[in-house]
């Protein structure tokens, strides 16, 4: 038995969109035609699942943008969390078996640092194709009124008075159920600062500090986190006070990511993908009436 070889795909004519949502490769028929491939007959590494379309000379393949999609394989780092594929494409030969033609592919989506959208990922898990950035993920906290998390406080100033419980939420913008927020630190400042030197801690290492003041809800089993704690005076003064968390997004497929905060437990290390603080306040604390 006899293979024909054929050329690799032209590169330079492949494109590639990394959606919110979605992640498209198109192929330009005209080269892939000239390179003796057949720009119809592409299948991912996971077949029959992509959506096929043509459109301005290219035949576009789109699958959606989470893990296992299509065959697509999760990666996170510090700064980006990563979507890996291959397409691959036949000979125009209406060969019995024929040996198809490998086009990597990867999407990055830069987590809410100061990561560039233009920063060159060089992926590991192949060398060559074409490689991508989509839409940063970012993540919104919330102050609500109710231990249900049901009814927010509008964006402002809430005044509270001192020994209220704070019902805290954090919800991360990605479609890919596979990810976990994991709320790492959270504490408070007297300033929207989260860099400010002065800080309360609330959680750190993932766990309460305080027990019996702070009780976390949810973290690590989807891409929502929330948590409750007392508020009291920082350092015996009525000012105003902001709180700050820092998050992680853990890959739940690989990783077990509800933290365990057992006296004899310690911190696990996992291959999660961190992001910037995120800040809500002020928070003025009533005085009592005089």
């Amino acid at each position: 038995m006899s293979f024909s070889l054929v050329q690799q795909p032209p590169l330079q004519t492949s494109q590639l969109i990394c959606g919110r949502d979605k992640i498209q490769v198109g192929l330009h028929m005209g080269s892939m035609s000239s390179s003796g491939l057949n720009p119809f007959s592409g299948n991912l590494a996971s077949s029959n699942c992509s959506w096929v379309r043509v459109r301005d000379d290219y035949v576009w393949y789109e699958m959606e943008a989470r893990a296992g999609a299509c065959g697509n394989v999760l990666r996170t780092n510090s700064t980006h969390v990563i979507y890996f594929n291959s397409l691959f494409i036949y000979p125009l030969a209406n060969l019995s078996f024929a040996l198809p033609v490998g086009l990597p592919f990867s999407c990055a989506y830069p987590l809410d640092t100061d990561a560039s959208l233009n920063v060159a990922i060089r992926p590991d898990l192949f060398t060559g194709g074409i490689s991508g950035s989509g839409p940063k993920a970012r993540a919104s906290m919330s102050l609500f009124r109710n231990s249900n998390y049901t009814e927010s406080y509008p964006p402002g100033q809430v005044f509270l008075p001192v020994g209220s419980p704070l019902y805290v939420g954090i919800s991360v913008e990605d479609t890919d159920p596979v990810l976990a927020a994991v709320l790492e630190d959270c504490y408070a400042t007297h300033s929207p600062n989260p860099d400010d030197p002065t800080q309360y801690p609330l959680i750190q290492n993932k766990c309460p500090t305080d027990r019996l003041k702070v009780s976390i809800v949810e973290s690590g089993s989807s891409l929502r986190a929330r948590f409750s704690a007392l508020l009291f005076l920082l350092q015996g003064e009525y000012r105003d006070i902001y709180l700050h968390c820092s998050l992680s997004l853990c890959n739940q497929r690989n990783y077990n990511c509800v933290p365990s905060c057992t006296s004899r437990a310690h911190r696990s290390v996992s291959n999660s993908a961190f992001m910037n603080p995120v800040t809500i306040g002020p928070i003025t604390l009533d005085k009592p009436a005089e």
